[in-house]
């Protein structure tokens, strides 16, 4: 039985937060490295805009980068577009 459980935990958290290296807008597709502009200009403005600091890849670890996480709502979901140098660096969909 407790197996069972243990299954759908995980499938509940596993459906819960998902994190891609593209994401298909239409009959577009925006990958990871796509600048601002781009992503902006498939995906209109954002509905909520987070300014962050966040380290990047190739960068010391004690140096933080300023950044944005851009909110997308979209039909019940909420798309997360991380912008980190003027590039975007990760999608990520939350199910509500």
């Amino acid at each position: 039985m407790s197996f069972r459980y243990l299954i759908f935990i995980l499938l509940l958290v596993s459906a819960s937060a998902h994190a891609m290296s593209s994401l298909r807008v239409g009959d577009k597709v925006l990958t990871i490295g796509d600048s601002a502009a781009r992503v902006q200009e498939l995906m209109g403005p954002p509905t909520i805009r987070v300014y962050i600091q966040r380290t990047m890849h190739g960068q010391p670890d004690n140096q933080l980068v300023p950044g944005e996480e851009w909110q997308y709502a979209q039909d019940g979901k909420t798309i997360v577009v991380t912008i980190l140098g003027g590039r975007a660096t990760s999608f990520d969909t939350l199910y509500r």
